[in-house]
């Protein structure tokens, strides 16, 4: 995502597996926040929450760590298990290991559902997994290290994780999305604090699968659209909603997103549809 407010100042670094930008006063100190949350969530390289699935528990665990599970917990109890932490399994089933397609995918490894979920125990000074539960937070985590790291920001500023885009502006402004096609298409962003989120499966993709799973069938969801873009009130909310409606979960995205939220969504063929009054219609721009 782009802004028109270019003269902030404006740095980025490669964090999450993407590039995440900082704008405005603070910036520094918010990318800073961004790497350091990074270390504690990420199962990519030795960290907390990798000793966590290696052991199915961590005594004296970092408290991040605790507040980034505890929110992913949330949300799948929100998204009725949609969209849950526990399918590390399923990710590496399908190629996703260290890296998009690194590994030949095997068959689907069925994802804990929300009654083995309850099992999940979070305390100050421990966290324990049933047994066969091992945890990915990518779902999730982006967007909660987004809204952590905006703490450091002031002013007129945003904070841009690889599409999970915190923005707080005094006046309204506009935002540069990338489509499927490449095509720029800006957006109308108010003032105050908000929240855009990119879900797609374009991206983290390799032949045969994608990083997106469908907990119903363990395997990359067979979805109905190939990118979509939530506007919100905050940044964690516009994640979760992009998801839900990229998975294709109609009823769901109806009883979840706030009044005034905006959904963009296209389909295989580069066609633009939004969701007005809990209907997609195709977008006129």
């Amino acid at each position: 995502m782009t802004t028109t407010s270019d003269q902030l100042p404006n740095l980025s670094l490669q964090a999450l597996g993407t590039t995440v930008r900082a704008q405005g006063a603070g910036a520094f100190a918010a990318l800073r926040e961004v790497r350091r949350l990074e270390a504690l969530l990420t199962r990519f390289r030795p960290s907390p929450l990798t000793e966590l699935n290696a052991r199915g528990e961590l005594r004296d665990p970092p408290a991040d760590l605790r507040l980034a599970l505890t929110h992913a917990l949330d949300i799948a109890w929100r998204t009725q298990g949609l969209i849950t932490p526990a399918v590390l399994g399923a990710l590496e089933a399908a190629g996703y290991t260290t890296a998009p397609g690194a590994a030949p995918a095997r068959p689907a490894a069925p994802v804990p559902d929300l009654d083995t979920l309850a099992g999940v125990t979070v305390q100050d000074d421990l966290i324990r997994l049933p047994r066969g539960v091992r945890l990915d937070l990518g779902g999730t985590a982006k967007s909660w290290i987004a809204a952590q790291a905006a703490r450091f920001l002031s002013g007129d500023a945003l904070l841009d994780a690889g599409g999970d885009l915190h923005t707080q502006f005094m006046r309204p402004g506009t935002l540069g999305i990338r489509t499927p096609d490449s095509a720029p298409l800006v957006l109308n962003v108010g003032a105050g604090v908000g929240g855009v989120a990119t879900s797609s499966v374009l991206t983290r993709a390799w032949a045969g699968g994608h990083h997106l799973i469908d907990p119903r069938t363990a395997r990359p969801a067979a979805t109905p659209w190939v990118q979509v873009t939530v506007l919100a009130g905050r940044v964690t909310v516009a994640e979760t909603l992009a998801k839900v409606a990229l998975l294709g979960a109609d009823d769901l995205l109806r009883d979840l997103a706030p009044p005034g939220t905006q959904v963009l969504a296209f389909d295989r063929h580069v066609h633009a549809h939004t969701w007005t009054d809990g209907t997609w219609g195709r977008w006129a721009a």
